[in-house]
């Protein structure tokens, strides 16, 4: 089964090339990372596994669809044609170059939009708890990551965040509807918060930076890898 995916994939890669597309690895180079194209919003960790997945799972995003289109059916990922330069000068505008970045660290996103849907369902006809579900399923199709995910897997949170002066706490919040801390300038290269909807989020690509950054010891091991 592999082979005929194999071929098929590769056939529908030869006829892309005749009509002006460009495989996204033969765009990258063959040891360059994801990392700008996650940092910079462009593509994002897909919802679970596929036993014939590339590119670690990442798939476009909305804005990534700009230069890219997705073969579903092959699993490939194609720049459209006339956008290898205008891709080349976006990924120019990556927010955090030096970033630690493993294309295996980030998970599949399914737990994250099955825990939002909860956060829909339980809204009921609260206008406010239904805009904040609907606003975090839009930044998680962005590629950005609740920061309560991130606490669930890394053990690192707003204590952290505090500690390692990334946050402050927030001695003017409205209500609690508001997010109970604010970022410092550090804090805004790794979260963007939306403070009127008591969310806070991890930027795309930014997830393993920020554990280091929280926990160097226990992310020691995904930072070394190859």
């Amino acid at each position: 089964m592999s082979a005929l995916v194999f071929e098929a994939r590769w056939n529908r890669i030869q006829r892309s090339r005749e009509q002006g597309y460009e495989e996204l690895g033969d765009f990258l180079g063959r040891f360059a990372s994801l990392g700008p194209l996650v940092r910079c919003g462009l593509v994002r960790k897909r919802e679970e596994w596929s036993e014939f997945q590339r590119y670690h799972g990442y798939v476009p995003t909305e804005a990534g669809e700009k230069f890219l289109l997705y073969i579903p059916d092959k699993e490939l990922v194609l720049v459209r044609p006339g956008k290898s330069a205008p891709l080349f000068l976006e990924l120019k505008n990556d927010p955090a170059p030096n970033a630690h970045f493993k294309e295996t660290y980030a998970e599949p996103t399914k737990a994250q939009f099955a825990a939002m849907e909860e956060m829909r369902v339980n809204a009921g006809r609260d206008s406010w708890r239904a805009k904040r579900a609907d606003l975090l399923r839009q930044h998680l199709l962005r590629g950005y990551m609740d920061i309560r995910a991130f606490t669930k897997r890394t053990g690192a949170g707003e204590g952290g965040l505090l500690r390692e002066g990334l946050a402050k706490p927030r001695v003017d919040r409205v209500s609690d509807q508001h997010l109970n801390i604010e970022l410092t300038a550090e804090g805004t290269t790794f979260l963007t918060p939306l403070d009127d909807h008591d969310l806070l989020l991890v930027n795309p690509g930014m997830e393993l930076p920020l554990f280091n950054r929280l926990d160097p010891d226990k992310a020691e091991y995904w930072c070394g890898l190859p």
